[in-house]
């Protein structure tokens, strides 16, 4: 099972992130056959999906773009693709993986929600798309999502494309509902 993260490649983030990330991720290496997907990175939350899946011989699957190209020689028991753009690795992420999972991140992180959002909406793409919220990082992200609806930009249907879970417990129930696990 193919499995995206989307997340912060920033490593000035508060230590939190990284550890609500790190138990996430602990338990996404036990189900059988996980494989990471990701936007290579060596540091921040990235560097830590990274180890994660290495240290428990999993596959990983790294893309990135030629800018950040140089990082690579960091993650050396990965398999990689070198993209032109952040829109080319977004879909190549998107039409690789089974789940994906939005961790804490920036800009890069939303804008990757977003996509793989519509993508899934307007394509009724078996995916599943899961936020990973446990710290409130995405309060505002969501009340953006509900202030659209409220407003008739989107209707309520816009939260049946996706979900959110607020610790590992919640998770853990999305996959089973979604026959995953």
């Amino acid at each position: 099972m193919k499995i995206t993260i989307c997340s912060s490649s920033n490593d000035n983030i508060a230590d939190e992130y990284k550890i609500s990330a790190k138990t996430l991720l602990d338990y996404l290496v036990t189900i059988p056959n996980a494989e990471l997907c990701w936007g290579a990175c060596s540091i921040s939350i990235m560097g830590i999906c990274y180890d994660t899946f290495v240290e428990a011989n999993k596959l990983v699957h790294g893309y990135t773009t030629k800018k950040y190209q140089d990082d690579l020689k960091n993650l050396t028991d990965a398999d990689h693709k070198i993209l032109d753009t952040t829109y080319d690795l977004k879909k190549d992420i998107f039409y690789d993986a089974e789940i994906i999972i939005c961790l804490a991140g920036g800009t890069g992180t939303i804008s990757e929600f977003f996509a793989h959002l519509e993508e899934i909406r307007s394509n009724d793409a078996n995916k599943l798309l899961i936020i990973y919220d446990e710290n409130h990082h995405f309060d505002s992200t969501l009340a953006l999502i509900l202030d659209l609806v409220d407003r008739g930009f989107n209707n309520n249907s816009i939260f049946d494309y996706f979900k959110v879970a607020h610790n590992l417990d919640e998770f853990k129930i999305i996959l089973k509902e979604a026959g995953k696990i």
